[in-house]
Order: structure tokens, then C-alpha cells, then sequence
């Protein structure tokens, strides 16, 4: 028969030192997982590439004839390295395949996905959770992030994924500065405000059609003629709305979690959130089941993200 050593499938002699090992084909087969017709068949293969008997029966099971002793001698070592191989491997794999790389933003990590940090550990005791909590819109096709949550239009085409909800935004502020500086009525009371923002901190919405946005429109020419705070990274505007520091643009169920007020609640318009990755990660087991949780738990949390769902309850107060 011609052929190469490379041609011949190197699982049949994983089987054969199966059966070597044993001494019999039927005890071979139960460790093995695998019928004894197929693992027989297989073994068949092997003896008609080598071109002689490996085998022959004896009442106990199976013994090596001279050809299958000269195999196993002459293939020992490969096989003992092969495993030392495969050893090595899973524990230089396994570290990686247990982790799983998520960026989000700050209010998106503080507010919805820490929350489901507890189940994830309860559905699977080994991962090893990276979150990389930015406003930075982070590039997964350059990076080994397993997944980017991200808000606006999904940008890189060589990415995939899905649209996995819609988050509304709106203006809010603390119940402090609104009894102190009043409570706007209409998009023309935000000039004098005092604002926190400009117009450089909402590129995210870069995605969508000019005019569309008339709140933030009227959000961003009041801060063009009102005292202006302008900090990085924009969780800071959070922080700097409940310091009593002005009017913010905010995302709704963040702001209501951190127990701002909205200004102009008639008043509001949402950003698609997309769950992006690459194709490759689907090759990880832990990556695709992680995946499931999560468009199911966005799927869950729809009303949530759209009007701040069941955060803080705001009270009817009178400015």
C-alpha cells in the first residue's frame, strides 16, 4: 500500500494502544465510549495501512502479534509525547477559555451588568469574569475581548451580533439644584441652566440622522449660553448631576438608579445597545453560553433600559 505516515489518521493509533493497553477490544471499547463493531473496524483500518495483523484472539481477549509489538515499541514515544502534548496544551488553553473578556460602559456596568455577576458565577463556578468598564468604545477586532457592549451604531463590519435593546436618555438633575434653580417647563427654560457637558462628550450618537434629536439639540445650544462643567470620563456626569451641579444628559436608568430627577419628562429619545463579537469566540463553549445569558437577560430588561423600569421611584414634587 502507498502511502505516507502523514496520510494515515492518527487517531487509529490512539485506539490501537487503546486495545494494546486492555488486552481486549470489548474493554477498550467501554473506555474508549464507542461500540466494539466501530472501534473493531477501526482497528481493521489501521492493520490494512501497516499492511499485517496487529492482532489475533486468544481466550482472555486480544494478544500483539510480532508486527503490533514492533508498532508499539517503534510508536511509544510519539504516543507519550502526543499526551504530553495535549497536557500541556489544555493547561495553557484552559486559563483563556475560562475567562471571559466583557467592555461596557461605566452606568451600563454599575447599574445592569454587576447585578448578573452573582447568577453568572452560579450557572458557571469556573469563569473568570474581565470586565473593562470605559466609556472608550472599544475595538474588539484588535483587542481579546470576548465582547463589547455598545451604545450607538455598531461601526466595524467585520464584527457580529445584534441589536439586543434600546436605551432611552433624557435630562435630569438633583432634587436639590431644581428647588434651588427651578424646574424647566420647556426646551427654551434650559438656557440659563447651569449645564455639565459638551457637545464633544455625545459622538456616540454619531450614527444617527441629523435633526433627529431635538432634545439634545436644545440640551447642547443651551450650554453654548450657560456656565458649562466639562469632565471626563462622563460617568463623572452622574456624579457631578447629584452634587447639584447642573442639568446632565444622562441615560434614564442610571440616572433614576442614582436618584436624579428628570427635567422634561415628555421629553426623551433612545440609542440602540448592540451585543458585539467576533466569530471566532463562538469556538469557545463558555463564549456561546455566556452569549445566550446575556441576549436573554437584555430581552428581560427591555422596559428597564427604555424608561428606567423599576429603578428608584421618583416622588411628585412641586419647584
Amino acid at each position: 500500500m502507498e502511502a505516507n505516515l502523514s496520510e494515515a489518521n492518527w487517531d487509529l493509533f490512539r485506539l490501537f494502544f487503546a486495545v494494546a493497553n486492555c488486552g481486549s477490544v470489548n474493554a477498550a471499547a467501554r473506555e474508549l465510549n464507542m461500540s466494539q463493531p466501530t472501534l473493531s473496524r477501526r482497528l481493521k483500518e489501521l492493520e490494512r495501512y501497516v499492511g499485517a495483523p496487529l492482532f489475533f484472539r486468544v481466550p482472555s481477549g486480544v494478544t500483539l502479534t510480532q508486527e503490533g509489538e514492533e508498532l508499539k515499541r517503534a510508536a511509544g514515544g510519539v504516543v507519550d509525547t502526543f499526551g504530553s502534548f495535549h497536557r500541556d496544551l489544555r493547561l495553557r488553553v484552559g486559563p483563556r477559555s475560562a475567562a471571559i473578556k466583557i467592555s461596557a460602559t461605566e452606568g451600563l456596568t454599575k447599574h445592569w451588568l454587576l447585578p448578573r455577576v452573582h447568577r453568572l458565577y452560579e450557572l458557571h463556578p469556573n469563569i473568570r469574569l474581565h470586565i473593562n468598564s470605559t466609556v472608550e468604545q472599544q475595538n474588539l477586532a484588535n483587542s481579546d475581548l470576548d465582547f463589547v457592549i455598545r451604545m450607538g451604531h455598531p461601526g466595524e463590519n467585520e464584527l457580529i451580533g445584534r441589536k439586543v435593546t434600546a436605551v432611552g436618555f433624557g435630562i435630569y438633575a438633583s432634587e436639590a439644584y431644581l428647588s434651588r434653580r427651578g424646574q424647566p417647563k420647556t426646551v427654551g427654560d434650559l438656557k440659563g441652566h447651569d449645564v455639565i457637558g459638551s457637545s464633544g462628550d455625545f459622538s456616540g450618537f454619531r450614527g444617527e440622522r441629523a435633526g433627529s434629536m431635538p432634545l439634545l439639540t436644545n440640551f447642547l445650544n443651551a450650554a453654548e449660553s450657560s456656565r458649562t462643567l466639562r469632565l471626563m470620563p462622563i460617568a463623572n456626569h452622574y456624579s457631578a448631576a447629584c452634587e447639584g451641579l447642573g442639568l446632565a444628559f444622562l441615560a434614564a436608568p442610571f440616572a433614576l438608579a442614582e436618584g436624579l430627577v428628570p427635567v422634561l419628562p415628555q421629553e426623551s429619545l433612545a440609542m440602540d445597545v448592540w451585543l458585539l463579537r467576533r466569530r471566532e469566540s463562538d469556538l469557545r463553549k463558555l463564549t456561546r453560553q455566556v452569549r445566550r445569558y446575556l441576549e436573554n437577560e437584555f430581552a428581560a430588561s427591555k422596559t428597564w433600559f427604555a424608561s428606567g423600569g423599576t429603578a428608584r421611584r421618583q416622588l411628585k414634587r412641586k419647584f
